[in-house]
């Protein structure tokens, strides 16, 4: 039987849908599409005392697609980041025994130097330069290492716990992760690194027109104390505003840590 060969693009759309799909049918997805609070389906998914026990040893893009270990994530390794905030990440970083990553296709460094072909250098140049200052070590993740070949993030972590393993929580759904908070950083900051990675979970480089008022892109915070995740969500909501109802802020608060 004759069948007609797909496009690229055809192709690249079948992908993005069966993708979609898939996401739907996600525990997490399935509770917040519902009306239920983040705080009331975390703790029934299996794995989440565990996936906040473990000590986080790695710092990648927030980039979903790059997992490179026990993920901490910021957009493009710092890349977006004023001189002020630099130097509090630098602080924050040093002597912790990480692993500082650089990655191709890096959309943060696309921001950064915008219409220059060769912006993955850029990217490249900030995680070496942020492992230098720290003494941390580094790595690079190349496309064929990608968990994804493109986003298929439904969601943004915001983590000011610093414990947060949802990378590797096969449970929860695909995401971009921002340590920003854990790290001290500004609110500005937070707010640049929030718009950044919506634009790209609502565009075409990710799931795009599929996100709306019904399937909205989550923005899930991660807290230690009620006035941080209070603090963090009106943060995180400000910033998102722009996006309207295709976008939706939640939060929770991170189990005690246990020694």
């Amino acid at each position: 039987m004759f069948t007609e060969k797909l496009s690229g693009h055809q192709e690249e759309e079948v992908m993005f849908n069966v993708a979609w799909e898939k996401s739907q049918h996600n525990r997490v997805i399935e509770g917040l599409k519902a009306g239920r609070p983040i705080s009331e389906i975390i703790s029934e998914v299996p794995g989440f005392l565990e996936y906040f026990s473990h000590f986080l040893d790695t710092l990648d893009c927030s980039d979903g697609r790059v997992v490179s270990g026990r993920k901490m994530g910021l957009a493009g390794e710092g890349i977006l980041l004023s001189p002020e905030d630099w130097q509090i990440l630098v602080a924050a970083l040093k002597e912790k025994g990480i692993k500082i990553t650089g990655h191709d296709n890096c959309g943060a460094a696309g921001i950064a130097h915008p219409g220059n072909p060769e912006s993955d250098r850029y990217g490249y140049q900030t995680a070496r330069k942020l492992a230098t200052e720290t003494g941390s070590e580094y790595g690079e993740v190349h496309k064929e290492d990608f968990r994804s070949p493109f986003h298929d993030e439904r969601a943004l972590v915001v983590d000011e716990s610093g414990r947060f393993d949802c990378a590797n929580w096969p449970e929860f759904p695909a995401q971009f992760i921002s340590s920003a908070p854990f790290f001290g950083l500004s609110d500005n900051y937070l707010k640049t690194e929030i718009a950044a990675l919506a634009n790209i979970a609502l565009g075409d480089h990710g799931f795009g027109k599929r996100f709306s008022e019904d399937n909205p892109f989550y923005i899930i915070v991660s807290a230690t104390t009620p006035e941080k995740l209070n603090h963090f969500k009106a943060v995180a909501s400000e910033a998102a505003s722009v996006f309207g109802s295709r976008v939706k802020v939640d939060g929770f608060l991170a189990p005690d840590k246990t020694e």
